[in-house]
């Protein structure tokens, strides 16, 4: 199945369960083994490789006040979108400070405050190199889940590697190369 039909989260599955040998799944709800391994590990599997930051799993999402008090030092609340990560919060595309409360930002800005984070987007939209790893780590689950087959599994893990080290290559070029770290002792070095 190519990548590029692959388009949910049982196109995935069920990819790897049926290179596998193992029969595919409608439902992850389904009391069969294959869905039942799928249902408990899939979000594992998947969430593994989201914690890394992917150009293309980032966001910038304008923020809506909430009413009230903070009853805290911070001035305003603001709701965080369902499904996004904060990973610093703008005004005017200036870092300002906050805080994280359950699903609110807290700060002392009165207006226009932007987060900055991560979501994960719909299996459709991620890199077909990605979903190929994915694919690959999955198919690692079943053999060793399902088909007790630890030495194709662990051939399996090692493919899903190259591929996400591929994948992560691919995605650092679409961004500016970052300014490498530097101290007041290398600078007084080069003079």
């Amino acid at each position: 199945m190519a990548a590029q039909s692959l388009n949910t989260d049982i196109d995935l599955i069920n990819a790897a369960l049926t290179a596998t040998g193992n029969k595919p799944i409608t439902t992850l709800e389904d009391a069969d083994s294959e869905s039942v391994v799928s249902m408990a590990n899939f979000e594992a599997v998947v969430g593994a490789e989201f914690a890394h930051p992917w150009t293309w799993t980032q966001t910038t999402r304008r923020l809506s006040r909430i009413a009230g008090d903070t009853d805290t030092i911070w001035t305003t609340a603001w709701q965080v979108p369902a499904g996004v990560e904060v990973d610093r919060i703008e005004v005017s595309g200036r870092p300002v400070a906050w805080e994280s409360m359950s699903d609110l930002i807290l700060t002392r800005e009165a207006e226009g405050v932007v987060a900055v984070g991560r979501y994960r987007p719909p299996v459709r939209r991620w890199p077909d190199l990605f979903k190929t790893a994915i694919v690959q780590r999955l198919e690692a689950l079943f053999l060793r889940a399902l088909n007790e087959d630890v030495a194709a599994a662990d051939a399996r893990d090692k493919a899903a590697d190259r591929l996400i080290r591929q994948a992560r290559n691919a995605d650092s070029r679409k961004r500016s190369p970052r300014k490498p770290a530097t101290s007041s002792l290398l600078e007084a070095r080069r003079g």
